[in-house]
């Protein structure tokens, strides 16, 4: 594993420098200073004193922090909250500052760090990541650059966001935080014997980057991107020889055309689609056409879908369904194969269509669900990867007015670290739960709103309203 570690004070520019590192040797950079920002809003959120180990610990095991690809960037989710904007906020800095001083807080965070990196080639920037969290890595940097330098660029980059403060704030909150970093109890800031010294006050962020990476070749007596882009290359060519033949994919390409231009269908809010990003897809399921919109409008070449292994019977279709993503899976019984094929999509960062009725809803009532199989529990708990709950409104068809309602993606993080076979069943009733309200605001939308968006945004508009109201009511009675 590659595995570089950055240590810096803050301001010194780690964050950008690392995420240039991993660009160039494409590899992943892990965020942790969002992960104490993210740690941060959740304890200032819940109004305890951040210094106060004791009303902090407790909240641990109740935050969830993933990061979603969002074209070059990644979003920060805090339970599955988006709150990449929040925690850029300028006294996030001075709040994250003080749990990190927290040894429950360090060790939580350490943990999963030192897990991330065990299983991924990584580039990670803080405060103690040479010292404490990967002392034995062989790349470690420490960067660093003059207050006033740091305070500045600090004090542009808060202005470009339109937030107003004064530059002798920053600077004071720049010296604040070296201080408390450099002697705080536990894991402080300190450059390691074996870190190499970088002083970046007057050198721009190419030429930093470029430093970095020299002293990467030196350790290591070779080109380490050199080294990775082959392993990639190695990687495509074993995949362009697995590639089917060229009718097959003309074929498949026809077959998706056909899929989103024949089925008709109106998306309701697709923004909430996760994309460059692993994700459960979950759906209600009435006709074999109901992957049709999704395969072709939503999932892309990279998703995945499972489908009944009877597609695999003629070898011509079972060729295009491959090609179409599909992982066919034996209903009835354990399908290890298709568990593999689906645990793998979701690790490579692929979205996986699932029906989780398991089998077409016939009934009359076409707005109640069928009981669900527990395989979306398993693959989301296993994978730890967020659901996004689609739904249609009713059976699907060639000359029918369809509609598709996205909902805000989910995740079953409260479930994470217990016994699968104790929670699954559990887990499986709160996704059913969820799809449920799904249902009732898609009844919302088409019934009484009449299939407008803008109505319906204005419907909710009112009835939160409404309830603030009543709650304020009740409040003075």
């Amino acid at each position: 594993m590659i595995n570089i570690a950055i240590d810096g004070p803050s301001g010194a520019g780690k964050s950008t420098i690392a995420k240039k590192i991993a660009q160039k040797l494409n590899i992943t950079y892990l965020d942790t200073g969002a992960m104490y920002r993210a740690v941060a809003l959740y304890a200032v959120e819940k109004g305890v004193d951040l210094s106060k180990a004791e009303e902090v610990a407790p909240l641990l095991d109740e935050i969830s922090i993933t990061f979603i690809n969002k074209g070059n960037d990644k979003s920060v989710c805090l339970n599955g909250r988006d709150v990449s904007s929040d925690i850029r906020k300028h006294e996030m800095s001075k709040y994250a500052s003080e749990v990190s001083k927290l040894p429950q807080v360090r060790q939580f965070l350490v943990e999963m760090q030192r897990k991330i990196a065990s299983e991924n080639d990584v580039v990670l920037d803080g405060r103690d990541i040479t010292s404490n969290v990967l002392p034995n890595s062989k790349y470690k940097f420490y960067l660093t650059a003059s207050a006033e330098e740091r305070a500045r660029r600090r004090f542009s980059e808060l202005k470009e966001k339109g937030q107003d403060i004064d530059f002798e704030k920053v600077l004071k909150d720049i010296a604040d935080r070296d201080y408390n970093d450099a002697n705080r109890e536990f894991a402080p800031l300190v450059k390691t014997e074996d870190s190499i010294e970088i002083d970046s006050t007057d050198k721009d962020q190419d030429k930093v980057t470029e430093l970095i990476l020299e002293h990467i070749r030196k350790i290591d007596g070779k080109d380490v991107a050199v080294e990775e882009n082959k392993r990639q290359l190695s990687e495509k060519t074993q995949k362009i020889a697995k590639k089917s033949n060229p009718f097959i994919k003309l074929f498949a390409k026809f077959v998706r055309w056909v899929m989103g231009g024949i089925w008709h269908t109106k998306i309701y809010f697709k923004d909430n689609f996760i994309k460059n990003s692993k994700a459960i897809v979950i759906c209600n399921h009435y006709s074999g056409f109901d992957p049709c919109v999704i395969i072709s409008k939503l999932l892309g070449k990279n998703g995945r879908v499972m489908m009944k292994n009877e597609i695999t019977k003629n070898k011509f279709i079972a060729s295009v369904a491959e090609e179409l993503g599909c992982i066919p899976v034996k209903r009835g019984e354990a399908d290890i194969n298709a568990v593999k094929k689906v645990l793998f999509a979701l690790n490579k960062n692929r979205q996986v269509l699932i029906f989780p009725e398991g089998t077409r809803n016939k009934g009359a009532d076409f707005k109640q669900m069928l009981p669900f199989k527990q395989g979306v529990a398993t693959f989301a708990l296993k994978a730890k990867a967020p659901i996004v709950p689609l739904m249609y409104y009713k059976k699907t068809g060639i000359f029918k007015k369809n509609r598709l309602v996205v909902g805000e993606p989910f995740w079953l993080d409260e479930y994470y670290g217990s016994k699968l076979g104790e929670v699954k069943e559990i887990a499986t009733d709160y996704i059913y739960s969820k799809m449920a309200d799904l249902r009732k605001e898609v009844d919302i939308l088409v019934e009484k709103c009449h299939g407008s968006k803008k109505k319906y945004l204005k419907y909710k508009r009112l009835q939160s309203k409404e309830l603030h109201v009543n709650a304020c009511h009740r409040s003075q009675e």
